[in-house]
């Protein structure tokens, strides 16, 4: 995925000014940087959730968007379907079970055949350490649990990319460290994840590459193992994460 010389704007509220960045298949990305600094808009603009108003899009050989130009629905389901969204809400659909929760999208947008999308569902299940819910409704699961049903959904279209949105932010620390072994299987496996989360211990962890946003601008796009080199530290940088991890503060 590409993203070239891309604007974006809320009204009178420059929120993206000439993004340019590239996301690598078969790695972790990671978006980091302060609240309110764009990250979420650049990830939502690569599933197209948000629209830009200027600049490029290029994803795998197939598809290129001109952000200027009105979107066709044709590449808007090419992008969809090769894209699975991770939210930190969950977003899962209330009145089915996790079974058809995972099997919607697959039956109805791919149009798999029931057993086949059940089959992969119920792999999928075990692959997140929830077999044993296939049956239940999303009120019954606890946050950790939802999310990694999430989870299991992207992954159930067989996704290029999976992009997630603050993934772990509205759990407490046990149930995020239930997501959070998912997500470092899925690295190992080398599916292909952009993640925005301000949990910096995992970006170390688990980026492959790390980009760093601030005021809607890109000031760091490198290596996750430079970026948290004191020695190749820019100052802002350093500054973040130090507040993040508490680090010179005591």
């Amino acid at each position: 995925m590409k993203l070239k010389h891309v604007n974006k704007s809320f009204g009178s509220n420059q929120v993206l000014t000439d993004i340019n960045l590239e996301i690598p298949a078969g790695q972790v990305t990671v978006l980091v940087g302060p609240s309110g600094s764009g990250k979420s808009t650049i990830l939502r603009s690569l599933n197209l959730l948000e629209q830009p108003e200027s600049g490029h899009y290029e994803f795998d050989e197939h598809l290129q968007i001109d952000f200027s130009q009105p979107l066709s629905k044709k590449d808007l389901l090419y992008l969809r379907q090769n894209t699975g969204m991770v939210f930190q809400d969950y977003n899962l659909f209330s009145h089915l079970n996790i079974l058809d929760n995972i099997t919607a999208a697959p039956r109805h947008v791919l149009k798999q055949s029931k057993a086949a999308a059940e089959a992969t569902a119920k792999k999928l299940l075990a692959k997140v350490n929830l077999a044993d819910k296939a049956q239940s409704l999303p009120d019954q699961l606890s946050g950790g649990q939802a999310q990694r049903v999430a989870i299991a959904r992207a992954l159930a279209m067989n996704p290029k990319f999976i992009l997630l949105d603050e993934p772990t932010s509205a759990l407490d620390p046990e149930l995020e460290a239930e997501v959070l072994k998912v997500l470092l299987q899925l690295a190992k496996e080398k599916q292909s994840l952009v993640i925005v989360t301000h949990n910096l211990a995992f970006a170390q962890a688990v980026a492959d590459k790390i980009i760093f946003v601030e005021a809607g601008q890109i000031l760091y796009d490198g290596p996750g193992t430079a970026f948290f080199s004191e020695e190749n530290q820019h100052p802002r940088i350093k500054r973040f994460i130090s507040s993040m991890t508490f680090t010179n503060l005591l």
